[in-house]
């Protein structure tokens, strides 16, 4: 049966909760359905959005009466580290875990909102646990970087799944994620992945319940053993003759589906390597791949010279693989307006490249089984009594 262990929607930073807590207390209750509702009465549209950016300027202008007391009131209160719009998330956090009570129609803090204002570490266990937020480290924990749409599927099966929408799963993922990044337990890897840090996975290994640990383990060897091949694949790729190293790009670019792909000449590091047919829907272009495989920067000055031979192939795009990186100026010419575009890929992508296209790779996969405890269960049938 679904757990709906992740129970709070607009799942808030705990610095930010806490703040909030802590200038609600003798706060009247109603005063903060009063605020919700002016602000949502100022909502706008899709076409015409509210910037609720600067209380500063917005809490005169738009509110006024009880409303604006209390907007100006979490905002002073907090130094400026709670925006008095955005608090729905931190009141349904504090509901779902009693962590403010109503006393004679006023808010007060409970025993768990004081030890979570003060950074209670068992009583921050205690609500990571009411929000999936073990079951996020043990997805993240199967990974090296992983976007959210790759947690997805593994956080839901953590939690024992959930019968809530994708895009509503995946919205409170995303705010998970922003908790952990802000606890340092998370790390952002460009704009759209995520890695454990090395307090986030000592963390798991505190909270995470029995089966996920078990799985934990197995995702962390599995975890170790792909960072261990990947490592030996860059170390051959850096020892492969040039020549050989060209037919690897071409058996790439046909499982990639690019069509008629040969090596040009034994060139080694010069002119052009690879030609290939790309073909998006019926239409066909032609593409040429230089291959550098030297583990050193590449500058602008390859990227010229590719597009200045494009020509001569009867070519419109190309593209430079690399073991080693791209320098900014390289970066900057490829996709320079008007010119013909020239795609870059650098070492690490390539190694993505070959793993997901199984290229010199072969996946093996490891079957395991887990017991369904309650197929187990000491207690009776429905309806059999307790007889044998």
């Amino acid at each position: 049966m679904p757990t709906h262990k992740a129970r709070t929607p607009w799942f808030p930073t705990y610095p930010y909760a806490a703040a909030l807590y802590s200038v609600l207390p003798g706060v009247p209750v109603q005063a903060t359905r009063t605020l919700e509702q002016a602000v949502g009465a100022r909502m706008g549209t899709a076409a015409n959005p509210v910037d609720w950016s600067r209380p500063d300027e917005w809490i005169e202008a738009r509110l006024k009466g009880e409303a604006r007391e209390l907007a100006r009131h979490i905002w002073e209160g907090t130094g400026g580290r709670v925006n008095p719009r955005y608090t729905a998330g931190s009141l349904l956090l504090a509901r779902n875990h009693a962590l403010l009570q109503n006393v004679g129609g006023v808010y007060a803090l409970t025993g768990a909102g004081e030890a979570f204002v003060r950074g209670d570490a068992d009583l921050i266990r205690v609500v990571d646990e009411g929000e999936g937020i073990p079951q996020v480290l043990a997805a993240l924990a199967g990974f090296e970087s992983a976007t959210r749409k790759e947690l997805l599927p593994g956080w839901v099966e953590a939690l024992g799944g959930d019968s809530r929408s994708e895009n509503t799963l995946s919205g409170l993922l995303y705010d998970r994620l922003v908790n952990l990044v802000d606890r340092g337990l998370v790390e952002r890897v460009g704009s759209r992945k995520y890695t454990l840090t090395d307090a986030g996975r000592a963390y798991l290994g505190q909270v995470a319940p029995q089966e996920v640990s078990g799985r934990h383990k197995l995702d962390e060897a599995a975890r170790e053993y792909r960072a261990g091949q990947r490592a030996r694949l860059r170390e051959l790729l850096g020892k492969m003759h040039p020549y050989r190293f060209e037919h690897l790009i071409r058996e790439l670019l046909a499982e990639m589906g690019y069509e008629d792909a040969v090596v040009t000449k034994q060139s080694g590091d010069k002119g052009i390597d690879v030609v290939a047919t790309a073909k998006f829907g019926i239409t066909t272009v032609k593409e040429v791949v230089q291959v550098k495989r030297v583990p050193g920067n590449t500058g602008r000055t390859v990227i010229d010279q590719l597009r200045g031979v494009l020509p001569l192939h009867g070519a419109i795009r190309g593209t430079v693989i690399t073991l080693g990186t791209f320098a900014a100026g390289a970066k900057e010419v490829a996709v320079h307006v008007g010119a013909a575009p020239i795609t870059l890929i650098d070492g690490e992508t390539l190694i993505d490249l070959l793993i997901e296209h199984e290229v010199g790779v072969t996946p093996r996969r490891v079957e395991i089984y887990e017991v369904e405890e309650a197929f187990f269960s000491p207690e009776p049938l429905t309806g059999e009594g307790d007889e044998a």
